[in-house]
């Protein structure tokens, strides 16, 4: 069953009061015939069924069947720290991230990152980002959409104070073992966390001894080196297994 985002304003004594956009998709893309349902989410979120009481050739009119509030999450929140990668690469990314259920995805400039944002297509982009991860999100059956940041630098991200549980740094297999933690060990029991990938060329030693002093745990993905879109898919499908989100 389809689901689409709307603001909780939009209902109103189990009416949907459908924007311009979410008409003209649900009227002349999907053809939704009277009868057929769908799945709203709110931003508190809570997910609505509404069926379809009118249709083609007049608006497409909804009445809410019944509402229901997000399960326990099992899995953590998860904020996603990404080196700027070229454009393409990184509106995949921003894609797949949400598929895997982050909250957060941070476009992250640093030493070695090549492909630096202007300011003047700052916004465009991170307006690019956020309707991309809004379709994903739809398409995935999220309860919500990723808050999109814009690019920040590496030093400030380390300055911030957050209320983070876990805090790991994505590193080459290089590092000695003992400095490294056990990913499993990272996670384990812990609800909310921000996740750091380098760019194409790594972190630099300086980066990584900062990221230490600022609470990052240093793990390794494995002896091959993984381009920074690669890597981050691996950290996330990893925690979502660890948290048990395929459990049946």
């Amino acid at each position: 069953m389809p689901v689409y985002f709307i603001r909780s304003e939009q209902i109103d004594q189990n009416q949907v009061h459908l924007d311009k956009n979410l008409q003209h998709h649900l009227r002349n893309v999907l053809r939704l015939k009277v009868g057929e349902s769908i799945l709203l989410v709110d931003e508190h979120p809570k997910r609505y069924e509404a069926r379809v009481t009118a249709s083609h050739p007049h608006p497409i009119a909804l009445s809410v069947e019944s509402e229901t509030l997000p399960p326990l999450q099992n899995s953590p929140t998860i904020r996603l720290a990404v080196a700027f990668i070229k454009k393409d690469k990184m509106d995949w990314l921003v894609q797949k991230a949400t598929e895997l259920g982050i909250s957060t995805f941070t476009p992250l400039i640093t030493e070695r990152t090549v492909i630096r944002p202007e300011m003047k297509n700052t916004l465009h982009q991170q307006t690019r980002w956020e309707k991309i991860a809004r379709e994903a999100a739809q398409q995935s059956c999220q309860w919500r959409i990723p808050h999109i940041e814009a690019p920040l630098p590496f030093e400030t991200l380390l300055s911030e104070k957050n209320h983070d549980t876990f805090q790991v740094i994505c590193t080459e297999r290089h590092v000695s073992l003992p400095e490294q933690t056990n990913i499993r060990n990272a996670i384990s029991g812990k609800k909310r966390g921000t996740i750091l990938i380098g760019p194409e060329g790594g972190w630099t030693s300086s980066e990584k001894n900062r990221a230490g002093t600022a609470g990052f745990s240093p793990i390794s993905l494995g002896e091959h080196i993984l381009r920074t879109e690669t890597a981050a898919l691996a950290i996330l499908s990893i925690l979502q297994y660890e948290s048990n989100l395929w459990k049946s």
